[in-house]
C-alpha cells in the first residue's frame, strides 16, 4: 500500500512539474512581434505621382498585414503576455484630395490569421472569430479626415473615424494612424482599441490561458497608385 502511494505521489509530482515546465516554456518562449511602425526607408527622389492626390490601392508585401494584439493571462492573471496574430491577405483603397483623406476601405481575410502558435490560431478561428461563418473584417472611413499640406517623406499623425465589421457585427471605431507619402507609395500603420464583447466575441478561456476582454486592431499597409497597383496584381512579373 505504501509503495502504491509513493508511486501515485511520484506520478502526480511529475505531472505538476511537467505542467509547470510547459507553462513556463509557453509563457516565456513566445514573444509577440513589435507593434507596427513606419519603415526607415527614404522617400524616392523620382517616380510616382507629383502629389498624393488620387486613389491608392493596397499592394501585397511581406510587411503588409492586418492583425490583433491582446493580453493572454496566466496564473489567475498574475502573468500577462502579449499575443499578436496577423493576416497578410489584405485588400483596400484610399482616396486623397488636397489636404484631405476622403475615403478609405480595408478588408482582411481573418481565416489566414497567424500568431505563430497553431493551437492558438485554431482556437481563434473555430471559437472566437468563427471564421467559417465570418471570413472577413472590414474598416470603412466614416468621415473625411483633414491632412496637412503634402510633403514627400513627411510623417503625418491623424485619427480616423470609421466603422469596423468583425465577427458579423459592425461598430464605430476610431483608428490612430501614422502615414507617410514616399512618392511611389504611401505607408500607413495604426491601431484601434477593440472590446471583444462589442462584436459578440467570447474572450477565449482555455486550461492554458485566459484572454483579456479587450485588445487592439493593428495594421501596417503600403499603397500604390490604383492603376499601377492593379497592373502589378494582374501581371506580377511585369
Amino acid at each position: 500500500m505504501r509503495r502504491a502511494f509513493k508511486f501515485l505521489f511520484g506520478a502526480l509530482a511529475l505531472v505538476v512539474v511537467v505542467a509547470i515546465a510547459f507553462t513556463a516554456w509557453y509563457v516565456l518562449s513566445d514573444n509577440a512581434p513589435a507593434k507596427p511602425k513606419l519603415s526607415d526607408s527614404k522617400p524616392s527622389a523620382a517616380g510616382g505621382p507629383a502629389t498624393p492626390v488620387g486613389t491608392w490601392r493596397v499592394t501585397p508585401g511581406t510587411e503588409v498585414y492586418v492583425g490583433y494584439r491582446i493580453k493572454e493571462l496566466f496564473g489567475d492573471s498574475v502573468l500577462k503576455r502579449d499575443a499578436a496574430g496577423r493576416t497578410p491577405a489584405v485588400t483596400g483603397t484610399l482616396t486623397v484630395a488636397p489636404n484631405k483623406l476622403t475615403a478609405a476601405t480595408v478588408t482582411a481575410d481573418v481565416t489566414k490569421l497567424d500568431s505563430g502558435r497553431a493551437a492558438r490560431d485554431a482556437y481563434t478561428r473555430d471559437n472566437a472569430l468563427e471564421t467559417g461563418k465570418f471570413m472577413t473584417a472590414r474598416f470603412t472611413l466614416a468621415a473625411p479626415v483633414a491632412l496637412p499640406t503634402a510633403a514627400k517623406g513627411k510623417q503625418v499623425h491623424v485619427t480616423a473615424p470609421g466603422t469596423l465589421l468583425l465577427h458579423g457585427v459592425t461598430k464605430p471605431v476610431t483608428i490612430t494612424i501614422d502615414a507617410r507619402w514616399n512618392g511611389p507609395t504611401i505607408e500607413a500603420v495604426g491601431t484601434a482599441p477593440i472590446t471583444l464583447a462589442d462584436f459578440g466575441i467570447d474572450a477565449p478561456d482555455t486550461p492554458i490561458a485566459k484572454v483579456d476582454d479587450h485588445g487592439s486592431l493593428e495594421f501596417a499597409l503600403k499603397f500604390a497608385p490604383a492603376k499601377a497597383a492593379a497592373a502589378k496584381i494582374v501581371n506580377p512579373a511585369g
